[in-house]
């Protein structure tokens, strides 16, 4: 009989938010990192349907930004619950704007995700870091394109880009299948 191996894996993943869906996550170390550029606020804005100008390139880009932002201030509180807001947050704007984005839409995801707004507050400039910080990790790996993803093993790390979770999972398993 032929033994099953699991291998764990330490993950790390940027994404544009509402533009790279996600799916469940498996059981190995998923470390999110948002990434909020003005080519992705394009992209938003044109999904959108909205008019092709300055001002709602601008709108678009300042939600996706506060979308990063607050989907880091919730992961401070436990990659679980940062999961979770990514989660909720793309089943509700599934058939909105990014600009439908606002702080009672935040509220209702925090009430469900059972975290409270005293809580969120408290961790918002730490977010806004963490922020720069995620875009500077982001081009010293010299990536070019979002999604893009470093997965550590034991031994080595894999640099793998353009490419979705899902299909990041998908190949997970089909590695655990051949160990």
């Amino acid at each position: 009989t032929r033994k099953t191996i699991t291998l764990m894996y330490d993950i790390h993943h940027f994404f544009t938010p509402i533009l790279n869906q996600f799916s469940e996550f498996d059981a190995h170390s998923w470390y999110l990192y948002p990434i909020a550029t003005l080519a992705a606020a394009k992209e938003l804005r044109d999904n959108s349907e909205l008019p092709k100008n300055i001002e709602n390139l601008n709108a678009s880009f300042d939600r996706l930004q506060k979308i990063s932002s607050d989907f880091l201030t919730i992961n401070l509180h436990g990659r679980k619950y940062g999961r979770k807001f990514i989660l909720a947050l793309q089943e509700r704007l599934d058939n909105l704007s990014i600009l439908d984005y606002n702080n009672q839409m935040r509220h209702e995801i925090l009430c469900e995700i059972k975290l409270t707004t005293a809580d969120f507050i408290t961790h918002r400039q730490f977010a806004k870091k963490q922020m720069i910080k995620n875009a500077q990790e982001f081009y010293k790996n010299e990536f070019t394109q979002v999604p893009s993803t470093l997965i550590y093993t034991d031994t080595e790390c894999l640099h793998i880009e353009n490419c979705s979770q899902a299909l990041i999972q998908n190949y997970l398993r089909h590695i655990e299948k051949t160990a």
